[in-house]
């Protein structure tokens, strides 16, 4: 009698459980969870980069800036935010305080790659007149002008204007010659690029952008 109450209290048991409650599928971030995410771990920058853009999109600025900031402070590498607070000073008719936020992300780019991500994530918003600023700025700076001259193509030609695309792509291919995907580009803008002899034979790496023609042009450019 005694195994028998305990096979059927184990069974029950089993039952109870078995009929609990199915675990939810996680959703998409909202302000609760992302709220919660930051209570757990304030550092979060990603968390705080999100929460911008729900208060952004709610037009609830006072914490949408707030929130932008403190992803700035946690991940200044991450352009993203730095982009989207422009976006809101120009949202909320402050063009100056734009202006001004464009050119403190600008500053703290330290190196190429940097400038063409903050440029790449104000392009990501819209904002393609600060992009170009940017790209400009990077073309007073940079040591690769024939990547910053690359990319700007590649802006151009989102915003429809293939006349400074291939210009750009031009002026890229006569710093850095060896360019196969920059000279595709300008045969599809019915472009003739005649391919520049290597020098080098056994490049460095073997890239052949690493040619000892290549870095001979790189240094007097």
């Amino acid at each position: 009698m005694d195994t028998l109450l305990k096979v059927t209290m184990i069974v029950l048991v089993l039952a109870v459980v078995g009929c609990g409650p199915e675990k939810k599928p996680v959703g998409p971030d909202t302000e609760e969870s992302l709220l919660l995410q930051i209570d757990q771990k304030f550092e979060n920058p990603d968390a705080h980069y999100k929460l911008a853009k729900i208060y952004h999109s709610q037009g609830q600025w006072i914490k949408a800036e707030y929130e932008y900031n403190i992803a700035i402070g946690f991940a200044p590498l991450n352009k993203w935010p730095e982009a989207g607070l422009v976006k809101l000073y120009e949202e909320t008719g402050k063009p100056d305080r734009a202006a001004a936020a464009r050119d403190k992300a600008t500053r703290t780019c330290n190196t190429d790659k940097e400038l063409i991500m903050l440029a790449k994530a104000l392009q990501r918003e819209n904002l393609n007149e600060h992009a170009k600023l940017v790209y400009e700025y990077a073309l007073t700076v940079a040591k690769n002008k024939g990547g910053i001259y690359k990319e700007m193509g590649y802006y151009y030609l989102t915003i429809g204007d293939k006349v400074r695309a291939e210009d750009a792509f031009r002026k890229s291919l006569e710093i850095r010659p060896y360019q196969p995907d920059v000279s595709a580009e300008l045969g599809r803008m019915g472009v003739k690029v005649v391919a520049p002899e290597i020098v080098h034979q056994n490049p460095s790496g073997g890239n052949p952008a690493n040619s000892q023609y290549e870095e001979e042009v790189l240094q007097k450019k």
